[in-house]
């Protein structure tokens, strides 16, 4: 067996040989005799050496593809890093800037109603999206409030904004019940001075699917006009004086012609309503 394989290494051998010396001669001038000689050989050679360079080429370029491939996944790895660190960063400002204006609008309820004891709150209320219906806040006996029949106290919003009243308290919550709500009804006023114009702002079952209260027994022959901001008047105690219900959005009128009721649009926003301001009076 080793004598039959020592024959072919040699052949093997020459052809290599053979294959340099013509790869070698193939690149004396045209005019040498070695060039006629080795003609014809090149022509079989050639193509099998450029087949050779072009795999080699190839492959040498499929690895530096793969080198080029992984060092761009890396830099889009560390660029995903860099975009989640400045997007936690961003968050994190936009949640401090919020904590700051409800900080500050907080600070500008207690210095309009310094008579009072502002307590704040939060909705507790699972699912809570709208205000039509009761809704309760962490707020109660613990915390001050006694609410009875005849004591309830006005919630705000942080803009100072009438959201409702107190209709009952517990221990640790209370439930508060929204301008809308048809068993809400408060002493109101627009303008000032002599040309106040008074009126009561009570919550409308018809109304109240669409997020609107009712005006009625508006006072004498006062003019009323659409725009006009209606705010508390202060009647009765337990409410200050000045905050802010609404808007007049629609005037209803007689058959002789005397403005009968008002339809009033909450000024309070729909949204981020989740923080609450209870006003408790010095009696």
């Amino acid at each position: 067996m080793n004598r039959s394989k020592g024959p072919r290494i040699i052949v093997v051998v020459v052809l290599a040989i053979v294959i340099l010396a013509v790869l070698m001669l193939s690149t004396i001038p045209d005019s040498s005799p070695f060039s006629i000689l080795t003609t014809p050989i090149a022509k079989i050679v050639n193509p099998i050496y450029r087949g050779i360079r072009s795999i080699s080429g190839s492959v040498s370029g499929w690895f530096s593809s793969l080198r080029d491939t992984e060092a761009i996944r890396q830099e889009n790895e560390k660029l995903k890093l860099e975009n989640a660190q400045l997007a936690n960063e961003l968050s994190q400002n936009q949640e401090a800037i919020q904590q700051y204006e409800n900080l500050k609008e907080a600070l500008q309820i207690k210095t309009r109603f310094d008579r009072y004891t502002i307590k704040g709150g939060y909705i507790l209320t699972d699912g809570f999206t709208g205000w039509f219906d009761l809704y309760r806040i962490n707020l109660g006996r613990e915390d001050g409030i006694n609410v009875s029949p005849d004591n309830s106290y006005a919630v705000v919003d942080a803009g100072s904004f009438l959201l409702g009243r107190l209709y009952s308290s517990d221990i640790n919550s209370s439930k508060v019940m929204p301008l809308i709500h048809e068993g809400f009804a408060i002493n109101a006023v627009a303008g000032e001075g002599t040309a106040a114009i008074n009126m009561r702002v009570r919550g409308d079952i018809q109304l109240r699917a669409q997020g609107l209260c009712l005006a009625d027994n508006i006072s004498g022959q006062s003019i009323l006009k659409v725009g006009d901001i209606i705010k508390t008047s202060g009647a009765g105690g337990h409410f200050p004086p000045g905050l802010v219900i609404g808007v007049v959005q629609e005037l209803k009128f007689s058959k002789a012609g005397a403005i009968q009721s008002a339809i009033i649009k909450p000024s309070a926003p729909e949204e981020n309503r989740s923080i609450v301001f209870v006003l408790i009076g010095e009696n």
